[in-house]
């Protein structure tokens, strides 16, 4: 049913609060599109990259940025519903005027400490949906929910409350799930070991064939978020079902960020070709 070589490789970088003035900003764009153009126009051609600066800047890095890469918002609307035009919110058409592609959706972030639930997560997708934008959706469980063993009845609990607000298959295409462990986050926490990530990856491939469609499953993305940095990449990269990243500290260095992406597309043609000899 799953063949990984027909979904083009993703990546985003989330920049949460960590750039704060539109000097970093700048900078940091200079010096992503100086490495985006050295990279092998054929890795450029194997990968989707997006950006997800602070609302303040999303304006100034999307006029900044090179075409080739995708700007997008870490969020839209509010933290609890309803989600419409409050004061200070920002809505999905305002995003895609402002020539936004990607949303961030149910970052932990979010969900743990600001309290958005998978309820108001899946009413902001649709949303966003509708106006034509992507969403990266972001699911995963915490410690407690792993030591109680309840870490794919969370995830399939995220993911299916978001699933039934999808309009059609075809949206799927537009749709990027980011499994993040959220045990596996910050200083001093356990790193995601490889082979678990690849069992929960294909645990929610099954589900979405499963509850969905295989077309659905085929065409979804499904990228690990979890510390994800140039000395670990390569392990994750070799996972057959691990489409990508989304990135937070390395994807605020540009070299780092390079090197993620070359490791990314060089391990999958590597895997590929190992295939089919």
């Amino acid at each position: 049913m799953d063949s990984s070589s027909t979904r083009k490789l993703f990546l985003a970088t989330n920049w949460k609060c960590s750039i704060e003035s539109p000097e970093e900003a700048d900078q940091l764009v200079k010096s992503m599109n100086q490495k985006w153009a050295n990279l092998d126009p054929a890795i450029q051609d194997s990968v989707e990259l997006s950006v997800h600066p602070p609302y303040a800047f999303l304006d100034r890095v999307r006029q900044g940025m090179v075409d080739d890469i995708a700007v997008g918002s870490q969020n839209v609307y509010d933290a609890s519903f309803p989600n419409k035009g409050n004061t200070a919110a920002t809505t999905p058409k305002m995003l895609a005027g402002l020539g936004c592609q990607w949303v961030l959706l149910g970052h932990s972030d979010r969900r743990n400490n600001l309290g958005e639930t998978d309820e108001l997560i899946a009413e902001k997708a649709a949303k966003c949906l509708e106006q034509g934008l992507g969403i990266v959706l972001t699911i995963g469980e915490t410690k407690e929910q792993r030591d109680k063993d309840e870490t794919l009845v969370v995830l399939e609990k995220q993911l299916g409350t978001v699933a039934k607000k999808v309009p059609s298959d075809d949206a799927w295409h537009r749709i990027v799930l980011a499994y993040e462990p959220v045990w596996a986050v910050g200083e001093g926490a356990t790193p995601c070991a490889p082979d678990e990530a690849q069992r929960i990856h294909t645990a929610l491939r099954n589900y979405l064939a499963q509850t969905i469609s295989p077309a659905a499953a085929q065409a979804c993305r499904i990228t690990y978020t979890g510390s994800v940095n140039p000395g670990n990449a390569q392990g994750y990269s070799n996972l057959s079902q691990v489409d990508g990243f989304v990135v937070g500290r390395a994807g605020l260095d540009a070299d780092q960020l390079t090197s993620i992406i070359q490791t990314l597309v060089e391990t999958k043609k590597n895997s590929k070709t190992n295939d089919e000899l």
